[in-house]
């Protein structure tokens, strides 16, 4: 143990003689999910030192993009470069970067003005990745054009946990996840069959023109309020993919939390988007059919029959669910009324 320790800070001081700071002290702070951080303290400032279980090509990609979001404007923490100009440090199976550990305040979901100013963050996070062009080598993600094969594997999981449940009928779980699972699939379906239509085969060449990107996972943890106004304070990853994506996750995620679709919530919240960037409404009917296809019940469903997640007990399980069914039941009035919200969201008045 000791000597895996030594190892580690002997790599830590490798990594950072490659940096251009007179390094004054080092501090672990985090140890989680493949990431382990150290604050840096240097000539220049305090610093956070990034090792990512990723591959190193993987992680240039990510880091250029950072340093393209950064180049655009994007508030966000400076990525730094090398002595010799490199993006980040790679090692056989991970990788370091380097950027300016910022301070600020908390971002929390269960405040309006704030969401709305998220949002209109995450539009500019949308408009300023246009124009991307990564460095051949880079090892790159994209989802663009795979949404089909995402939603059929996600359908056949759903039919395969539909068999599993029929077996265990006497699970509380299992019998909530039965009475539902036929709308779920039916609704999936839908989505899937859209996907075959103009408005999302045309988002996508667009995006593939424009060369941008989304987030992924917008989770507000990664968010700080600086000077009133929300700032990115650390970049995890990035896929070549629709900006609706982004919104889907986000707005599910909120609404999770909340336990039910609001609808007046919803539409504030993308009123605040499309003030700064402007979706048509064939763009909103993509998000509409991504918000159509049930992937929180997918999510819940995959992870109680696989067991993912092992200090779960089954009465978080059934919270779970039951909190997903009335999330996605409540969602139905939203997804059924796309022209008069469109009209809405277009109205404004922020």
């Amino acid at each position: 143990m000791q000597e895996e320790v030594n190892n580690t800070e002997q790599s830590i001081q490798h990594v950072l003689q490659l940096y251009p700071f007179e390094v004054q002290n080092i501090t672990l702070l985090t140890t989680k999910s493949g990431r382990v951080t150290w604050e840096v303290e240097t000539d220049q400032g305090v610093k956070i030192l990034k090792k990512t279980d990723v591959h190193p090509r993987r992680m240039w990609f990510i880091a250029e993009a950072h340093e393209h979001l950064q180049q655009q404007g994007l508030p966000m923490a400076p990525i730094h470069r090398t002595t010799n100009g490199g993006i980040c440090v790679g090692a056989e199976d991970h990788a370091y970067v380097m950027y300016d550990k910022v301070e600020g305040n908390e971002i929390i979901y269960y405040h309006a003005e704030n969401l709305n100013k998220v949002m209109q963050y995450i539009a500019q996070f949308h408009i300023a990745s246009k124009g991307f062009n990564r460095t051949e080598g880079t090892k790159k993600r994209s989802r663009l054009e795979k949404w089909q094969k995402l939603y059929r594997w996600k359908l056949q999981e759903l039919e395969g946990n539909k068999q599993i449940a029929l077996t265990t009928m006497h699970d509380p779980f299992s019998q909530l996840f039965l009475a539902n699972v036929d709308q779920m699939i039916q609704r999936g379906r839908e989505a899937l069959q859209a996907l075959e239509e103009e408005p999302y085969q045309n988002w996508v060449q667009e995006t593939i023109n424009n060369g941008s990107f989304c987030q992924q996972d917008f989770t507000l943890a990664r968010l700080i309020e600086v000077d009133s106004s929300p700032y990115m304070k650390e970049f995890h990853s990035i896929t070549y993919d629709l900006p609706s994506r982004d919104l889907r996750v986000l707005l599910n995620k909120l609404m999770k939390k909340l336990s039910v679709w609001d609808n007046q919530l919803s539409i504030q919240l993308l009123q605040s988007y499309d003030s700064i960037n402007p979706l048509t409404e064939e763009q909103y009917k993509v998000l509409w059919d991504d918000l159509k296809f049930p992937h929180m019940f997918c999510s819940i469903s995959h992870k109680y029959y696989l067991a993912q997640k092992r200090s779960w007990s089954n009465e978080k399980y059934l919270w779970a669910i039951q909190n997903v069914i009335a999330v996605e039941t409540s969602k139905e009035q939203f997804l059924q009324n796309l022209p008069s919200i469109y009209q809405e969201i277009k109205k404004g008045g922020l």
